[in-house]
């Protein structure tokens, strides 16, 4: 499909400059195709939370956070 499309000239220069693919083309179908892998994902991770929240399968965030802290420092002192 042909689309004419309007794009910060500077914007897509920074992305030629960074990738192999070096047409505008190129660089604009992977920029796509990158948007959506994510958005697809983002999308399966909301569906796996409500879910999960559906089922009572969740825990408030407080609880969360402390967690995690607990798994950073034991990560931390595992490499220490």
């Amino acid at each position: 499909m042909l689309a004419t499309l309007t794009v910060d000239a500077e914007l897509l220069q920074t992305a030629i400059d960074l990738d192999t693919q070096n047409t505008k083309d190129t660089i604009v179908e992977a920029a796509l195709r990158e948007y959506i892998y994510h958005r697809q994902q983002l999308k399966e991770a909301v569906m796996i939370g409500a879910a999960a929240a559906d089922r009572g399968d969740v825990i408030d965030g407080e609880t969360a956070i402390a967690a995690l802290r607990e798994k950073i420092n034991t990560w931390r002192n595992e490499a220490s």
